[in-house]
Order: structure tokens, then sequence, then C-alpha cells
């Protein structure tokens, strides 16, 4: 069954949960491992638990060497690029003692008839992850629920949309500014992460802007990290240019690079 991120709770977080994110926003399934098994830790405290980051195959061997399938072990599964073709081996797994699935959807075209079996499966937490700003605001709710917290969660929004910063380091700065109580400290991050490119050279600057281009040339995504226009013609090229005359001509102010 579809839950969003947003509407995660302590009910979710037990063993025999699976969780399937699906969508083309994959940074999302490293931080959400990381938050379910720091989530299931505290609940099972008493329990060793152990995280795999593995693939069908490694999961599969994990499983039937299992020597103590009723001890005080629980297994976290993280698996990535879940296709079709996996559902019957899923299925096996899934009677597994202790053990709890995170798994991601791989290709598209390869992956939607498992997507669509388990959006319906109400036992399975199918969780869209898409790069629009509805699934960052919902992970924003899971990862800090805070009242009245719109305007901090558009603040990440924008970061997130035009940083490369990992969401597990990104979500526990942020977490941890805002258990210090010092709102002074978490606006002065805020500001620093939406205004860096001022404190960035020339060329640092140029070939960030190439990066953010090419994310909009291949996302078709608006990028609102800065006033350049990065969808005109030749901007990848004009950007290139400017960093070798950089290098080898007459060097010039960050100023050009804002009129490219």
């Amino acid at each position: 069954m579809k839950l969003d991120f947003g509407n995660i709770n302590d009910t979710h977080l037990k063993i025999g949960s699976v969780f399937f994110l699906y969508g083309n926003f994959k940074r999302t399934f490293d931080v959400f491992c990381d938050f379910i098994s720091e989530k299931i830790k505290y609940k099972y405290y008493e329990a060793s638990l152990t995280v795999n980051f593995c693939s069908i195959n490694e999961c599969e061997k994990i499983i039937n060497n299992q020597c103590d399938l009723f001890g005080n072990n629980i297994n976290i599964f993280c698996i990535k690029n879940i296709e079709d073709n996996h559902i019957e081996k899923l299925s096996h797994f899934f009677t597994s003692i202790n053990c709890i699935f995170i798994l991601e959807s791989g290709d598209y075209k390869k992956s939607k008839s498992i997507t669509d079996n388990f959006t319906r499966d109400k036992n399975i937490y199918a969780v869209p992850s898409f790069k629009n700003d509805s699934t960052i605001i919902s992970l924003c709710k899971l990862f800090l629920p805070q009242k009245n917290a719109i305007p901090l969660y558009q603040d990440i929004v924008k970061i997130i949309n035009n940083t490369d910063e990992e969401l597990i380091s990104l979500f526990k700065k942020i977490s941890l500014l805002i258990s210090s109580g010092d709102e002074k400290l978490l606006k002065e991050y805020i500001t620093y992460k939406n205004s860096f490119t001022q404190n960035l050279d020339f060329i640092p600057f140029a070939r960030y802007l190439m990066k953010l281009a090419l994310k909009e040339k291949i996302f078709e995504k608006k990028q609102t990290f800065v006033s350049n226009d990065l969808s005109k013609k030749s901007v990848i090229e004009k950007l290139l240019q400017a960093e070798i005359n950089q290098k080898v001509g007459t060097p010039v102010t960050k100023n050009i690079l804002n009129k490219i």
C-alpha cells in the first residue's frame, strides 16, 4: 500500500516490515535506510542489529546461512535495483524470521509490474520518491517533525534541489542544530547553504554552474539556486571557454559568469 515518507510512524517500524521506495529520486534510499536502522536500534535495544546493504543474490546467501533463526538478532536488508523478475525471490525472503526489508525500484521499464504489485499489497509499504518538492517536504516531516515548520522545510527544499550534499549529512546537521535550540545557528547554516556561491573562486564557480546546467538539461528541472539562465543554448560551452580563458588568458571577475 502507498505510504508517504511523512506519514511513516512507530506502528510501521517493526520486525517484518517491508518498505519499497519507487520513483526517480534515488537520493532518498541511503538516508531512509539510516533513519530506519536508528529507529529499530532504539526500539529493539535489547536485540543485536545487523544492517546489510546487498544485492538480491547476496541477500539470499545471508538468509540461507542464518544459523540461529530464532535468536536475538535482527537483520535489516537494504537492496537497490529491484526489478520485475525479483518478485518470486522476494516473496520467499519476506517469510524470514527477524528481518526488515528496505527496497528500491530499479530501471523504470524493468520494475513497472513489481511497483504496481507492491503499491497494492497491503503488507508492503510502498513509498513514492520522485524528484519534486512534495517528496522533499514529506522527508522533512519524517526526519524533522516540527510545529509551524513549513518555512524551514521550504529552505531545505531549496538546499536539496541545488546542492549535491548527501542527505544523511544534511539532515543530521539540521537535526543537531534544531536540538541545540539555537535558532541563530540554524539560520546562519541555512543562509550559508543558500549563499555559498558568493565565496567560490572563479573556476570552482564556473564548474558549479556547469554541473547545474547539466542537471537542468538531463532532468529538465529549472535550477533556481543561481540567477543564471542555464537553459540557454551553448551555456556549457561558454562556461568551459570562460574557464579556459581564466587559466590561460587575462583573469576576469566572477561577474562575467553571471552574464553567460
